[in-house]
């Protein structure tokens, strides 16, 4: 068995014994050999075949089980093989390297290099069992490990995967799994390239340092991705009265769960998206405004802890009950067709897929279907029932969302009486709940959907050119929002009102779902800073307003449009269904808050930390509501608890794709391609910082998810914001735009961690670039 000794000798020991991939020639020197030597060594050098070489640092300090050092010394590619070049770049490799004993690896260039990159044998940072290659087709050997890949490929493969169609995959796989046996070790990591023939080198070979890392390399089995591929297959089958045939699931469209209680949630948050949003309240508020009644089917299924929305299921979910069964079955197969075939826009599906409602530059739109395999008459049919939707929703007397304005402002005395009530844990725990979806999620979806309607009809207006960009921003600028609100309180924040502000928005907190993120009241200091009185802003209330002469216009435009509202009603149903929604989520939340607020005082009673109770069910804590059973609730949570903790960590190894359409995907697939959603034209240059640190104002903001929570940065002077997860149409997205702030929402996991190991930031709107500085 071969022993890991450096960059340089490592691929010397596999020379005439590796058999999946060539190994290049080499001389290996020192400095103090060269020096010695110099014409001997220089003669072997330009003995090698090829018109360039690399010089390579091979230090006893990088390469080891106990620190790689990537990076940390020279490396010089494209040396000319003449011999001052060569001699000058063997001096300034030996300068970068901290011992004259340390080995220079010098090989040939390789040449017509067809991809390069780096494979690992397991997941670098967990050590989940996952062969995972990155590679760039560039021609270049380098920019995978120098970051410079500009078309990066990502692929994933469990290590117990059947065997891939992709030969050359397949062969990257078949080198790892020779090394390992080679080297007797698990987990590596190894440089490879491929040339225009199909001929794999292997470059390096190196230990993946495993010190201080949590190790899941024996946490998700086989079997378990085996038992969810026939669950997925389980769901192709057709379900009667839903169109499509296959299901696609996704992590961010339609409520994207992955924006609201992150990718790999732990038990209590995922159930309760589940309970008061995505088992049925999603459903139902579709049905009430016009569209497929699709009750009794759950939205979101959750993958070995991953939670994932049914996009057949969401896709029926925005066809018009008006519309012909034939038209609205081919409708649902286009949607989900493109989607397939264009997997990078599973978060903006509502503005460059779906026809959920009516905006003024629908006609225009609706043309495309022509070229795919859709009749004139059909494209009518399909435009007349969104146009009779869309009408039933914006009604200036009728409007749905009228009546769900009403029914949300009911909650703030449900909350009071339940706060006020002589009432269990358990019992209010219930009854929080059950208020939260009745008089919360459910008029709260109901004026979100109204919310989507108006943002699309404003955006159909720059579309056609009725507004300009600008004007669009100074609408959204001029509305009166919970969160202009809270940003103008936080920047007049003093002791004197310390008290007020928190009795207003106390309840909020960073993560809306989750017990272990402490409310604005729980954990003051950490969110905010009492300012100066000498320093405290005034608000200006901004104003949009349009000329006698353009009312006119908007009142023609609509009228040619058949929407059977004016210009007036039209406007006021724009800023009311925008700053409804989040009127509407800034109430429901209180409740949701302070349920969770009462879980953690359950957990206080039965002796549970709240970290444990983060692993419950919820419907295991609403059941003793009406159910007793002989076994002591506390017991019972703890089997449950114990358990949920096993499924979790499974959970963390796990890697899916954030769009499965295939059941072989969920034991390989490609990263997949991400496009972030770009706010503002503008362009910013700042230092990066993150939500815990003390100081951000004039800084680029990362923060994972684009949770309402998170809405009091704004207060503090960022410079800009960058998230992981959301959609064109998420909250944060809205509110960067309402604000004019620079920002990326959604970059995707593997540019989100490059950013966060950045120092600098060059946020780029306009070019939709993101540059590391």
């Amino acid at each position: 068995m071969l022993q890991f000794v450096s960059k340089a000798q490592n691929l010397k020991l596999l020379q005439g014994k590796l058999k999946t991939a060539k190994i290049l020639p080499m001389v290996i020197l020192t400095l103090e050999d060269f020096q010695r030597n110099k014409k001997e060594i220089l003669g072997q050098i330009l003995r090698l075949d090829s018109p360039k070489i690399i010089v390579r640092s091979s230090s006893k300090k990088e390469d080891s089980k106990e620190n790689s050092n990537a990076g940390a010394f020279l490396s010089l590619a494209n040396v000319s093989k003449d011999e001052k070049e060569i001699i000058e770049a063997i001096y300034k490799v030996a300068d970068s390297m901290p011992d004259i004993n340390d080995e220079i690896l010098i090989q040939p260039m390789l040449e017509n290099v067809r991809l390069c990159g780096v494979a690992t044998s397991a997941d670098k940072d967990t050590l989940a069992p996952y062969y995972c290659i990155e590679y760039d087709e560039s021609g270049a050997t380098d920019t995978i490990t120098d970051g410079s890949a500009k078309e990066k490929v990502s692929f994933f493969s469990h290590r117990d995967a059947p065997l891939l169609q992709d030969t050359t995959l397949q062969s990257i796989i078949n080198l790892l799994k020779e090394l390992e046996l080679l080297f007797g070790y698990d987990f590596l990591d190894v440089e490879f390239a491929v040339d225009k023939q199909g001929e794999l080198y292997c470059l390096q070979v190196r230990p993946l340092v495993i010190q201080n890392k949590i190790n899941f390399s024996h946490s998700l089995p086989i079997e378990a991705l085996k038992r969810l591929q026939k669950r997925f297959l389980s769901l192709q089958r057709t379900i009667a009265n839903v169109y499509g045939k296959k299901a696609i699931f996704g992590v961010m469209p339609d409520w994207n769960p992955a924006e609201m209680i992150g990718l790999k949630p732990k038990r209590l948050a995922l159930s309760l998206y589940k309970e008061i949003i995505t088992d049925g309240i999603w459903a139902y508020q579709r049905d009430n405004y016009g569209y497929l009644n699709l009750r009794s089917h759950p939205l979101m299924h959750s993958f070995l802890g991953i939670p994932y929305i049914d996009v057949r299921l969401s896709f029926n979910s925005f066809i018009p009950k008006t519309l012909d069964s034939a038209i609205a079955s081919k409708l649902v197969d286009f949607y989900l067709d493109t989607l397939k075939n264009k997997p990078y826009l599973h978060d903006k599906i509502e503005f460059d897929i779906v026809y959920s409602c009516y905006d003024l530059n629908t006609p225009k739109k609706l043309k495309k279907l022509l070229n795919n395999g859709f009749n004139d008459n059909e494209t009518k049919r399909i435009e007349f029932s969104l146009l009779e939707l869309t009408n039933k929703i914006i009604n200036p007397k009728k409007g749905l969302y009228l009546k769900d304005l009403k029914k949300i402002k009911k909650l703030k005395k449900i909350y009071q009486n339940l706060e006020k009530a002589d009432l269990s844990i358990i019992d209010k725990i219930y009854w929080l709940i059950e208020s939260c979806k009745r008089y919360g999620t459910l008029p709260f979806a109901g004026i979100a959907r109204a919310g989507f309607v108006a943002m699309q009809m404003l955006n159909s207006l720059v579309e056609i050119g009725f507004f300009t960009q600008e004007e669009r921003e100074a609408f959204l600028n001029s509305l009166k929002t919970i969160s202009k609100q809270l940003s103008h309180k936080v920047t007049n924040l003093t002791l004197a009102n310390k008290e007020e502000f928190l009795k207003d928005f106390g309840h909020l907190r960073a993560g809306t779902y989750s017990i272990l993120s402490p409310r604005y009241d729980e954990a003051f200091e950490m969110y905010f800073e009492i300012q100066n009185t000498n320093s405290l802003s005034k608000s200006y209330d901004s104003t949009f307003e349009l000329s006698e002469v353009r009312m006119q216009e908007l009142n023609k435009l609509l009228c040619e449009h058949g929407l059977k509202i004016n210009a007036k009603d039209f406007l006021s149903f724009l800023k009311c269904a925008i700053e409804g929604r989040e009127y509407a989520k800034f109430e429901f939340t209180r409740l949701l808050s302070q349920a969770l607020v009462l879980i953690g005082q359950l957990g206080d009673y039965y002796e549970i930390t709240r970290e444990d109770m983060a692993y419950l069910d919820i419907k295991s804590i609403l059941n003793l509501y009406a159910s007793l059973y002989s076994k002591k609730p506390r017991d019972r949570f703890l089997d449950e608890i114990r358990y949920h903790k096993e499924e979790y960590e499974l959970t963390l190894a796990l890697k899916l794709p954030p769009l499965i359409s295939e059941s072989t995907e969920i034991s390989s697939f490609f990263g997949a391609r991400v496009m972030p959603n770009f706010i503002t034209q503008k362009e910013v240059n700042a230092q990066i910082a993150t939500q815990e640190d003390a100081e951000v104002e004039g800084k680029i903001i990362l923060i994972k998810s684009a949770d309402p929570g998170y809405d009091y940065l704004f207060a503090k002077k960022i410079a800009g914001l960058i998230t992981c997860y959301g959609g064109a149409n998420s909250h944060m997205a809205i509110r960067a735009s309402e604000l004019g702030l620079p920002a990326a929402i959604g970059v995707g996991e593997d540019a989100f961690n490059q950013y966060l190991r950045a120092k600098r930031i060059k946020l780029d709107c306009q070019s939709e670039q993101i540059i590391c500085l």
